[in-house]
């Protein structure tokens, strides 16, 4: 039986981590199956994840084809042989570069009133579908009564390996990239029917100036909102698609009930990266996580496409992680169900390439963060066939990515290796030696945390015509979270400090930690008074952005700029070759940071509290702002990821990190985990091309003296593990396998050095020497030994 609780997984009681490879059995012939599967295990893998394509097994209506490569039961099947678990993805959408998305031509052919119109009543070329439609609704049906035959004998509460089952693919966001919403009849029927459920008839006359229109008056006037309620209608129709969304996952989670799925997890994946960065990827959860958090059973997993985690951006992956987990149903799992494993980009040949650690610098990363699961999209490449009824499309595949696809993953098209599959290999080594450790630790924190607003992605439906919209809409996109990521979360990470985030919409705010808030002009009423009260009692907020001078529906709304003593905002942008926007350091920073250009500052007159102006200007754009028995440090021009600068901030909020690695440019992480007996993993990332030489240190005390970080390298270092031999109770070594009577270790060092606590007697070997000291047995290796080492005991 598969469970999850306290943000972990368990199969038949016990925890473990799960690491998947995505494997289309569809693109491939079934010959080559078992070489596939090979290669996996190769890899490291104890999961296979695959797509179940609608397109191909239902190409014509009623006629359903479950053989040759298209059987996915011998390939669940297959997999269980090997001793593989199995993620089963039957849709009805699937996306995988498929044609129609994975929904078969005739769905579409034969419920055209589940095809979308957009703004204006626009109809365009499109693979979205209203996911609510009946006619759509009763086809999915009948394709789960059909896949499910397949998929529900094989659950692994059964006797099978299916241990999760994923309700569609992406909901939403094919409505959000193309900016075309679903504005039907049938749907703005369910939408009038939700105001009604919110509004009194009197607000809505007064919100809606047509309300007492006819049906019809009513839905063409909703399909082009004008500006006396354009934003009325944006953050209605946002919230409605909420519920919308919500109500299509019950949908299918009952229809996969009713064919006998039970005891096992539903999951629901959340899109949002675009061109490899995170600034999108929270619409994602603004838009599904009331869908994946409404009921038990049902747990959520990303979708992460972020190439290299360089110094410039490794803070991505980390915000992406905590901002999911904190929207997460309490103590359900971090999971990532489509997790890239490619070293450049994987649906093409041409572009930039990927140092080859990138995937393993992002699993460790998600391991220090709690991840319970990571699913690697793709792990092989395949064919696209063509379709038994080709389309004139143009070539008649199944797929839009030509003849090929998965270029760049572990196991290329033609079968042979990336440069990545070897770097993951080993670092599955590391995490399967302690796989039920690692699936139980739980990251160590520091007292701060990152604010989330899920109201400020509530933007997936701008009405291009409206000024006020898209004004709002720049605003949100430019602060809520692009540059101010890339500034305070580096500087936060940079200087080693592991922070969570924090649900202040609709949770209350935790006194006692450090709040960071990434604020833009806009900002819910109730949030900026909640916000006033938590520093009032004593809080610390750390505000990057500005300072919000209106409320989401563009009222003035100035709360927590009244609570600072501020008034009368002037801004100012950088308007090259012309004028440069510069920020300097005064009051209490005078002179300790340099001076700094700028695309933007929010500005005010000069008071006491200021600790960063513009320019020559003596109008302030940083402030130290005691409220009641609080205080709030406002930065609100971009000032960059200056260390220094930071520092003095951090100084002044009383924000300490218990790690510490440092390194004159940066470029490190460093995070750690700890388990309820108090066992601990370091994690251990050096993000750049050089190697480094560096003292260690947790909690104050150094733990390793001159440590040499080798470039690119990622290191999980053990500290009071216990094995069945012996306590490990540090190591500059990894430990990749754990027996009754030897543990493995995996060298970092010239010369490696491992404190071992046992009774039991360490005998000689090859590439190391033993040394008894009080309490321990010290274990040096020599000089330039094997990557690995095998310690053995009597």
């Amino acid at each position: 039986m598969v469970t999850f609780q306290d943000k972990q997984i368990f199969i038949d009681g016990k925890p473990i981590f799960i690491l998947s490879g995505e494997m289309h059995y569809f693109r491939q012939p079934k010959e080559n199956w078992q070489h596939l599967i090979d290669e996996a295990k190769a890899m490291g893998l104890n999961c296979i994840s695959s797509y179940v394509p609608w397109i191909l097994h239902e190409e014509t209506e009623g006629e359903y084809c479950f053989e040759d490569n298209l059987d996915l039961g011998a390939f669940i099947d297959l997999c269980k042989e090997n001793g593989l678990h199995f993620f089963v993805r039957p849709g009805p959408y699937i996306m995988a570069e498929m044609k129609k998305e994975g929904i078969p031509y005739w769905v579409a052919k034969k419920h055209p009133k589940a095809i979308p119109v957009g703004f204006e009543g626009e109809q365009r070329p499109c693979n979205t579908l209203d996911y609510l439609e009946p006619g759509y609704l009763a086809e999915c049906r009948k394709w789960y009564q059909k896949v499910m035959q397949v998929i529900v004998p094989r659950l692994q509460c059964k006797g099978g390996n299916i241990i999760g089952v994923q309700l569609d693919n992406e909901i939403g966001m094919l409505n959000w990239v193309t900016n075309y919403p679903t504005l039907t009849d049938h749907v703005l029927r369910m939408f009038v029917e939700y105001l009604s459920s919110m509004y009194t008839e009197e607000e809505l006359n007064v919100r809606y100036n047509f309300w007492d229109k006819t049906e019809q008056e009513v839905f063409a006037a909703l399909r082009a909102p004008q500006e006396a309620y354009t934003l009325e209608f944006h953050q209605d129709y946002g919230k409605f698609m909420r519920v919308y969304y919500a109500r299509y996952v019950r949908e299918l989670k009952t229809y996969a009930e009713e064919c006998g799925v039970k005891d096992t997890p539903f999951f629901i994946n959340i899109h949002g990266t675009g061109d490899a960065r995170i600034f999108d990827f929270p619409l994602g959860i603004s838009q599904l996580y009331e869908a994946y958090n409404q009921d038990d059973g049902l747990i959520s997993g990303t979708d992460v496409y972020l190439g290299e985690p360089t110094e410039g951006k490794y803070q991505d992956l980390y915000v992406i992680n905590a901002l999911t987990d904190v929207m997460n149903k309490k103590g359900n799992p971090l999971t990532s169900i489509e997790f890239e494993s490619s070293d450049a980009p994987y649906c093409s040949l041409n572009g930039m390439r990927f140092h080859p650690s990138a995937s393993s610098h992002k699993m460790l990363m998600c391991l220090s963060q709690n991840a319970r699961m990571l699913s690697f999209y793709v792990f092989s490449g395949g064919e696209n066939y063509l379709l038994c009824h080709p389309e004139e499309d143009g070539n008649g595949r199944m797929a839009f990515t030509s003849e090929l696809h998965g270029f760049n993953s572990p196991v290329q098209p033609d079968g042979t290796h990336s440069y990545a599959f070897s770097y993951i290999a080993d670092t599955a080594k590391s995490i399967h030696a302690l796989n039920e450790l690692i699936a139980s630790s739980k990251q160590v924190l520091d007292n701060v945390s990152m604010a989330f607003i899920p109201d400020y992605f509530l933007t997936e439906a701008v009405y291009p015509k409206s000024e006020k919209m898209n004004e709002m809409f720049q605003n949100l996109k430019r602060l809520r979270c692009a540059g101010q990521i890339d500034n305070i979360g580096r500087a936060l990470l940079d200087s080693h400090i592991s922070f969570d985030a924090a649900d202040i919409q609709n949770e209350e705010i935790n006194q006692d930690k450090v709040l960071v808030l990434l604020s833009a002009r806009y900002m819910p009423k109730e949030i900026q008074q909640k916000l006033v009260n938590f520093v009032k009692k004593g809080g610390r907020l750390l505000l990057y952005g500005e300072v919000p001078e209106y409320d989401m529906e563009g009222n003035e709304c100035t709360i927590l700029m009244t609570a600072m003593g501020l008034k009368e905002p002037a801004y100012v942008v950088n308007n090259p070759p012309a004028y440069y926007l510069s920020m300097k350091a005064c009051g209490k920073l005078e002179g300790a940071v340099p001076m700094q250009c700028g695309q933007f500052a929010q500005t005010f007159d000069m008071d006491e509290s200021g600790i960063l102006e513009v320019y020559g200007s003596r109008k302030m754009c940083g402030m130290i702002k005691q409220i009641g028995a609080g205080t709030v440090c406002a930065v609100t021009g971009d000032y960059p990821s200056h260390m220094g600068f930071w520092g003095r901030i951090f100084e002044v909020l009383k924000i300490h990190a218990g790690l510490s690695a440092k390194y004159y440019r940066q470029g490190i992480y460093f995070a750690q985990t700890e388990a309820e007996d108090s066992q601990k993993l370091l994690y251990l990332i050096n993000l750049d091309c050089v190697d480094k030489t560096i003292d260690v240190e947790v909690g104050g005390k150094v733990l390793f003296e001159n440590f040499v970080l080798k470039d690119k390298k990622s290191l999980i270092f053990p500290l009071q593990v216990k094995t069945p031999s012996a306590v490990v109770l540090k190591s500059t070594a990894e430990i990749t396998e754990v027996k009754e009577n030897s543990l493995t270790f995996r060298t970092s060092q010239s010369e490696d050095t491992i404190y071992l606590e046992t009774r039991r007697q360490v005998l000689s070997g090859n590439g190391y020497t033993v040394k008894h000291k009080e309490n321990c047995i010290v274990i040096h290796t020599v000089k330039n030994a094997p990557k690995e080492i095998c310690v053995r005991f009597e």
